[in-house]
């Protein structure tokens, strides 16, 4: 989705009705009877899932940005398969030790951000059994083969009708991402500017000026916030 229409939602709603399907079809919730079944929401929602605050699949996005750029440069897939390959895994290598190792010499209370922390025990318990409903993956059944079969019908109806717009927008306009941070009036603002630029300019003043300052605005914008990070950090170090 990310790759197709530049949006991403947290994989962690996906991975906890999929493990609750497969597991537990027919329960609504359980209670806390070992340290396996206690720990299950954590790694299927945060290690496994939830972008890169405590997993990988924050990586998988950029995985996917990675062979975009490569095509834009025409570098082989290959080569970027075999550099991505060897980035992941010596950065997951470093970063589990690291976050280990500075929990053990500083302390976890001097962090705020679930980067560095897990997530706690009890609110990843009740997430895991709130998602993607209150109720068994059993009960919700029909709700589920709905919106399967909307997808696919709906994705063959777009490779056949050019004007139809790609179903895939459906998930963050109908997510919690999409309502809770108004998502639809930023794309709403983008398009209105993308199609008056093309307009005026056409697609030689998009490629040639705009894009760039787009990428420039979005690299300096997490420049910011690093820069912001760094320095929030020194002058205001957290205390025990």
């Amino acid at each position: 989705m990310w790759a197709r229409t530049g949006f991403m939602m947290s994989p962690r709603f996906l991975t906890s009705g999929v493990v609750r399907l497969l597991v537990w079809p027919t329960s609504r919730r359980l209670e806390m009877t070992s340290l396996d079944l206690t720990l299950t929401p954590c790694i299927a929602q945060e290690w496994v899932s939830h972008l890169s605050t405590t997993g990988w699949a924050g990586s998988f996005y950029t995985m996917l940005a990675s062979y975009k750029m490569a095509r834009l440069t025409g570098v082989s897939p290959r080569n970027v398969l075999k550099v991505v390959a060897v980035a992941l895994f010596i950065s997951m290598f470093v970063t589990q030790i690291t976050a280990r190792a500075i929990l053990g010499v500083v302390g976890g209370s001097r962090f705020s951000s679930p980067v560095v922390k897990t997530t706690p025990i009890v609110w990843g318990w009740n997430s895991f059994w709130n998602q993607p409903a209150r109720a068994s993956m059993s009960e919700v059944a029909p709700w589920v083969i709905t919106g399967f079969v909307f997808m696919v019908v709906m994705r063959y109806l777009c490779s056949r009708i050019l004007w139809l717009p790609d179903p895939l927008w459906a998930l963050p306009a109908w997510g919690m991402q999409g309502g809770l941070y108004g998502l639809w009036f930023a794309c709403l603002v983008a398009w209105m500017i993308k199609s008056m630029i093309l307009r005026i300019g056409g697609s030689k003043l998009y490629e040639e000026w705009v894009v760039p300052f787009v990428g420039g605005f979005m690299l300096g914008d997490a420049l910011e916030v690093f820069i912001a990070a760094i320095t929030s950090y020194v002058m205001f170090p957290p205390t025990l």
